[in-house]
């Protein structure tokens, strides 16, 4: 089913926040599209132990298939295109998608986040985040992390923070920066019992772990490396449309999740660093709830003969 015209709201996005959104406004008979350019950062899940509703896990290209099917099932369009311009039109929004364009009076941004990657010597790093061996978040996978031998490679300051969280799980955590610090004593600073090793030189993907070797030509074996190298909102939509950004990029909205535009929304990782699939399923409800309610009504026509 598509609609080229008369939408109602322009979705940007095909992750868990855009796809449930899109199921949520379709179910209240709101015309719709989605854009997905296929870069949902869920793809890498190798399996998801903490989402809702599947305890034995679920992958992440499972989890998008099941999404995107749900979506579809109501009647939701899918376009496989990356969204180049969002501004200011009309009465609403105009969207541009590879030399194409639409116009809607609500656009909803399920745009995410980019994760920092470390620089591998060998191996690919999104192949070791698709194989559990390079993870970003101890609040999805910390558990399955439990009493193994852990790097957190990342500047400093970011590294020390994520492996004191991961000292719930594993009392083995080494905090290999990337940036080049003083490691002297009065530069040292409070680990609690995690050990920092001189700056990263070297980190290599083997066989079922990892060799770092540090600036020191000292090589270091871990089973797992955690990348605490920050994760900032992905893309210029939201700053190029004159939404209001914070510092680290992400999309500042109201408890209905609207920005400081009327009529365009923000919802998921692009909003919030607590990246969970069960906020990005929060966030698709309050503002499909909302969008829907801000949008003139469309009463339905009698069936009856």
């Amino acid at each position: 089913m598509a609609f080229p015209m008369g939408l109602d709201c322009i979705i940007v996005g095909g992750g868990p926040a855009g796809l449930t959104a899109a199921t949520y406004l379709r179910r209240l008979h709101r015309r719709v599209i989605v854009f997905d350019d296929g870069r949902s950062r869920a793809r890498w899940i190798p399996e998801s132990h903490n989402c809702p509703g599947f305890p034995l896990g679920v992958s992440g290209t499972e989890l998008l298939r099941r999404l995107r099917d749900q979506a579809s099932t109501y009647g939701a369009p899918i376009h496989h295109k990356r969204v180049e311009l969002l501004e200011r039109a009309r009465e609403g929004w105009r969207v541009e998608a590879e030399g194409e364009q639409w116009f809607a009076p609500v656009v909803l941004l399920a745009t995410g986040v980019v994760d920092r990657l470390p620089t591998l010597a060998s191996g690919d790093p999104e192949v070791a985040l698709r194989n559990g061996l390079l993870r970003s978040c101890a609040l999805c996978d910390g558990y399955e992390a439990t009493d193994q031998r852990i790097a957190v490679v990342g500047p400093l300051d970011k590294a020390v923070s994520n492996a004191r969280y991961l000292s719930t799980f594993s009392a083995d955590i080494t905090v290999a920066p990337t940036d080049a610090v003083d490691l002297g004593p009065s530069a040292q600073p409070d680990t609690k019992g995690v050990t920092v090793l001189p700056p990263l030189q070297i980190l290599a993907c083997t066989a079922g772990g990892w060799d770092l070797t540090d600036l020191t030509g000292h090589t270091h074996r871990f089973d797992l490396v955690y990348a605490a190298m920050g994760a900032p909102a992905r893309g210029e939509l939201a700053p190029h449309a004159g939404a209001q950004v914070d510092a680290q990029g992400a999309v500042v909205t109201n408890e209905r999740m609207e920005t400081s535009c009327s009529g365009l929304y923000a919802i998921g990782d692009a909003v919030t660093d607590l990246n969970q699939i069960a906020v990005a399923f929060g966030h698709a409800a309050i503002a499909a709830s909302a969008i829907h309610q801000t949008l003139p009504a469309r009463p339905r026509k009698s069936t009856q003969v």
